[in-house]
């Protein structure tokens, strides 16, 4: 993909793309404008021409062309690579195989399923009982074209006529996901009217809901049963696993919400697909729900690419309760893994969101304004539920509370601290010695959970990881910066233990000589996003340094100059994180009396002390 990657940016010009959404004005040997990615009244976004870069000083944001589009649209590398490479006319080689042939035919047979469905809707066997019953759920006409409900009528063909009749095989209309595929037992007539396939249509008789993507492809369905008819069973059906589906990646409403929840910093989680409408209609556009599927770690990642924090929405009759807390347990580890705390949102009134948005909207956005922390919820409602005046009682929380925290990981800095902090005021709301309750849920806990010095520990913890890591990124920076720098890096280094044993350094080091040192062909051989996302803004900020008024690129003897420098900095800084963890591990042998761990760490703790 690297020749397609330099091919795409060689027949783009950035002042062009960057263009269709800022308005630039020549400054000089660069442009200017209002940067797009924060509020200012004086621009501070600069594009340089020359060197086909973008650079704002106000909020340091910066890139190259295709950086800039994954900015802006919040998309991930490979999905802007393809929308500048369809703008420059370059056909991607990973796009040439015959099963991406397939997903495109798939991908527009499921556009003109819903410009299908959203026609029986509107002109056909639809327009009166269920766009009434829509209207009867406080659904406005906008609103369901925005979200672009339709209707399946009865009958066991109909999407088969409609596709088929357009170009579409059998084949293909099956790998949609619209239909079913028959046993040989089954009857070969139906109605009077003899089968003609083995195929019939999926969804009959129901309210459509397409679910997109974020790039506004309808890649599936969630399918409401029409009012009146049996709900006793499948209510709701959606989509199975398809090419183009898959439920565990995929979320209800995050094409018409990622632009708010970027903008708001905050993703709304909400139960039900006709939440999500009834809350946009209400002008709460940062919301989703989950389809079909439990809320996993993928959908996470999804959201955590749009913001920081997630709320999730509840009612507050006793199945709510339940539901939030049954919810918020299950997923908890998953919300911790990925670095996000989430906070939970009840309602004071109504059966649902769509409810209480038809009803009294300020009540949503009351409820809305005013989440409450996931872990401050589940410490409330554990106090609530015992006796804290007894011994029992007091028993009883703590062991409920170290279940909950017990499924928090570690690994995340700021996860030690929610957990020590929400630790310390339960020991206030019981009145237990805070040594002694943080000595209790040590016990039931990794060792790295609750170390001796507490919260304090863990903020120190904190503050050396920014600093290695900060200098580590800017050592990564130089070396991918050169080709020459970063071989002779690899060569000479590959037998340090100080910069191997971090998996990102190991990383560039161990593929530098397969991407024959070319930051591009690195990037094209690295399947995770949030790890290309990373290296190019490691990149991008080591190339180069910005003034006012101009752009300056470090020369070969400046980058390995610097590069030696940040090198002996970084060797230093994981020394330093190395003793800080002797040291405490030095403090806990001493405070359970453990000689022989004592006498091992206090060797090491010397002879560490000699090499810095």
């Amino acid at each position: 993909m690297n020749s397609n990657v330099e091919e795409v940016k060689s027949r783009l010009n950035i002042v062009d793309v960057v263009g269709e959404y800022v308005r630039l004005t020549k400054a000089g040997a660069n442009w200017k404008g209002l940067c797009p990615f924060h509020h200012e009244k004086s621009p501070s976004f600069m594009v340089n021409e020359e060197k086909q870069i973008f650079h704002c000083f106000g909020c340091t944001k910066g890139g190259d062309v295709i950086s800039f589009v994954m900015e802006m649209e919040s998309l991930e590398f490979r999905e802007a690579l393809k929308i500048l490479a369809e703008k420059a006319g370059v056909e991607l080689e990973e796009y040439k195989s015959q099963d991406s042939g397939n997903k495109k035919r798939i991908m527009s047979a499921l556009e003109l399923s819903a410009k299908f469905y959203e026609t029986q809707l509107w002109k056909g066997m639809g327009k009166d009982k269920i766009l009434k019953y829509l209207h009867d759920r406080g659904l406005n006409d906008e609103s369901i074209k925005k979200f672009r409900l339709g209707y399946a009528p009865n009958g066991w063909d109909n999407i088969i006529k409609f596709l088929s009749g357009r170009g579409y095989s059998m084949e293909e209309i099956f790998q949609t996901g619209l239909l079913v595929e028959k046993n040989q037992n089954q009857a070969t007539t139906t109605n009077h009217e003899p089968r003609t396939t083995n195929y019939y249509d999926r969804f009959r008789n129901r309210i459509m809901f397409p679910i997109m993507d974020i790039m506004d492809n309808v890649i599936g369905y969630s399918a409401r049963v029409a009012p009146g008819e049996d709900e006793s069973q499948a209510k709701y059906i959606n989509t199975p696993e398809t090419a183009v589906y898959h439920k565990s990646k995929a979320l209800y409403g995050i094409s018409q919400a990622k632009n708010d929840i970027k903008k708001k910093n905050c993703a709304l989680l909400v139960e039900g697909n006709t939440d999500v409408i009834a809350c946009s209609q209400a002008g709460i556009g940062n919301v989703v729900a989950v389809s079909g599927t439990a809320l996993t770690s993928d959908q996470i990642t999804i959201l955590k690419r749009y913001a920081e924090k997630v709320s999730m929405l509840f009612d507050m009759d006793n199945a709510g309760q339940q539901a939030a807390q049954k919810s918020v347990q299950l997923y908890l580890v998953n919300f911790f893994e990925k670095g996000l705390i989430p906070s939970i949102v009840f309602l004071k009134n109504g059966k649902d969101a769509a409810e209480v948005a038809k009803n009294n909207p300020q009540d949503l956005l009351d409820a809305i304004s005013k989440p409450i922390n996931s872990l401050e919820y589940f410490l409330k409602n554990i106090i609530n539920k015992h006796d804290k005046g007894t011994t029992e009682g007091k028993n009883l929380i703590i062991k409920e509370w170290s279940e909950i925290i017990g499924s928090i990981p570690n690994e995340i800095p700021m996860n030690r601290v929610e957990k020590v902090a929400w630790s310390k005021k339960l020991a206030q709301e019981i009145d237990v010695e805070e040594k002694v309750l943080l000595d209790v849920l040590r016990k039931v806990q990794p060792a790295s959970s609750f170390e001796k010095k507490g919260a304090e520990n863990n903020i120190e913890d904190m503050k050396i990881s920014r600093r290695f890591e900060v200098i580590r990124d800017s050592l990564l920076g130089v070396i991918m910066g050169s080709a020459e720098i970063w071989k002779e890096t690899c060569e000479k280094e590959k037998e340090n233990e100080y910069l191997i044993n971090d998996s990102l350094v190991r990383l560039v080091l161990n593929n530098g000589p397969k991407a024959n040192f070319s930051f591009e062909a690195l990037l094209s051989s690295i399947e995770d996003e949030r790890i290309i996302e990373k290296l190019r803004k490691i990149y991008f900020d080591a190339k180069y340094q910005f003034t006012k008024g101009e752009v300056i690129e470090y020369s070969q003897d400046d980058l390995r100059q610097l590069a030696e420098g940040y090198k002996t900095q970084y060797v230093k800084e994981l020394q330093k994180e190395r003793l800080h963890s002797i040291i405490r591990g030095i403090e806990n042998a001493e405070h359970k009396g453990d000689k022989e761990t004592l006498a091992k760490l206090m060797s090491e703790f010397t002879k560490l002390s000699q090499e810095m």
